[in-house]
């Protein structure tokens, strides 16, 4: 009974120190996988988790190439390639809808402009109140289609009789606006950077005509179908408006 008791006791030791030796001297594999869809920081710092994380193991990534190593155990190795697979696919985007209005405020009537839609009467009402304007023409109104990272542009050209401002005759009036960095937060729509500008001819002298720019920039949130004025430049008895409604369509 004393001599089992002895080979017990050998064996429970022999067994786990077995076991660890079959571990340390199995052989490495590495692998090179391509990123073609998605960024390779987001898709490492997903998939580091599942490698076996031995010492001389380890997934490191080359943003240029758009490359992710991984140096570890074949079953290891199997595991992070499904999984970088299903990580690295092409993200839907959802569509950003942004309609650009131009408003012409002014104290007189406007003749030259068209009416004021149904949709942007309440916009019309709380600027009349706050620019003492009585009259409201639209200038344009244009609707863009865009994804979040995009950004969106428009140009035209007014008639100078919408601004009263002292031009040759009915020399036009150039005007442009540039969207940037926009993003989506839910049904929030963010534009890092609205810009509107327009070159305004005034006489100099009675030979001379020079190009003024006017204009505002500015940074600007959106909720879903909400109307929000943007700027506005004013211009002697008259003001241009800028409103910009955006809705947020899920891919």
């Amino acid at each position: 009974m004393k001599l089992l008791s002895i080979l017990f006791a050998t064996l429970l030791v022999v067994l786990p120190l077995h076991g660890e030796e079959s571990v340390e001297t199995r052989e490495f594999k590495s692998k090179i996988f391509d990123v073609h869809n998605r960024a390779p920081n987001e898709i490492v710092g997903a998939v580091r988790l599942l490698g076996s994380g031995f010492k001389g193991s380890g997934i490191s990534m080359n943003e240029e190439l758009r490359t992710i190593t991984v140096r570890d155990f074949p079953e290891n190795i199997a595991t992070i390639e499904e999984a970088i697979k299903r990580l690295d696919q092409v993200e839907a985007a959802p569509i950003i809808t942004l309609n650009v209005s131009v408003l012409i405020g002014s104290k007189t009537p406007v003749p030259t402009a068209d009416p004021i839609p149904e949709d942007l009467s309440r916009v019309v009402k709380v600027m009349s109140k706050m620019l003492r304007y009585s009259h409201f023409g639209l200038l344009t109104s244009i609707v863009h289609r865009t994804k979040p990272g995009a950004g969106v542009e428009g140009s035209g050209v007014m008639d100078s009789l919408l601004i009263r401002t002292t031009t040759t005759g009915a020399r036009p009036i150039p005007y442009n606006y540039n969207i940037r960095g926009i993003t989506t937060s839910g049904n929030v729509t963010n534009i890092d950077r609205f810009q509107f500008s327009m070159r305004l001819p005034v006489r100099m002298n009675p030979s001379e005509i020079d190009y003024r720019n006017i204009g505002f920039e500015t940074p600007v949130s959106i909720r879903q179908n909400e109307k929000v004025v943007i700027g506005n430049a004013v211009m002697g008895d008259r003001a241009l408006i800028v409103v910009v409604t955006a809705t947020v369509e899920a891919p």
